[in-house]
């Protein structure tokens, strides 16, 4: 089984770098850049100055072990393919693959049909509305631009539906508390 996974600013947080370098407003989606910004040198390094959110690796890590294969599928431009796999390895996330290039309409296919992802982990408010009803667990990393998701083509918002999250230890605690095996593992552990 299956999990996908946004990179930035789902595991990365690129908002950061880009507050700091161009004051960008968070918002707006995407962030108001120059076309293309990310495949110049430029914007490749900031990709790779970008600290991984506490926690993402080691929740990631712990759906692994559960026996999940973890997909990380990114609108990263494909020049940043390599950079990515890097950065994934350089903080410990667990990766069975590594997909860049992808529009929205690219990483709904891949999530639903070429994966039939389990679960979907996002930040992009357009995307996540589109994958609503297609995939068991939609669950949307919190952002001031995706906290009045769009209706989209007679979508409803359905709040049950999504599992918002500010932090990955929230995401951690749940995959935890959801399985009694893995809570008793890691209760021994505690003692």
């Amino acid at each position: 089984m299956w999990i996908a996974v946004d990179v930035d600013n789902t595991v990365a947080n690129t908002n950061l770098e880009l507050v700091r370098r161009f004051s960008v407003p968070l918002n707006k989606y995407p962030a108001p850049l120059p076309p293309g910004f990310f495949s110049t040198q430029e914007g490749l390094k900031l990709l790779q100055r970008a600290e991984p959110f506490p926690r993402a690796a080691e929740t990631l890590k712990t759906l692994a072990d559960l026996g999940y294969r973890i997909a990380y599928i990114s609108s990263r431009p494909g020049d940043a393919l390599f950079l990515t796999v890097r950065w994934l390895q350089k903080h410990g996330f667990p990766a069975d693959q590594v997909l860049c290039g992808l529009d929205r309409q690219g990483k709904a296919e891949v999530a639903t049909q070429e994966l039939q992802a389990v679960a979907v982990f996002e930040d992009d408010p357009v995307l996540a509305a589109a994958l609503l009803n297609k995939v068991p667990a939609l669950w949307l990393k919190d952002w001031p631009y995706n906290r009045k998701l769009p209706a989209g083509k007679g979508a409803r918002w359905n709040a049950e539906r999504v599992i918002r999250f500010r932090a990955w230890s929230e995401v951690e605690k749940a995959v935890v508390t959801s399985n009694p095996d893995l809570a008793a593992l890691i209760g021994k552990k505690g003692e």
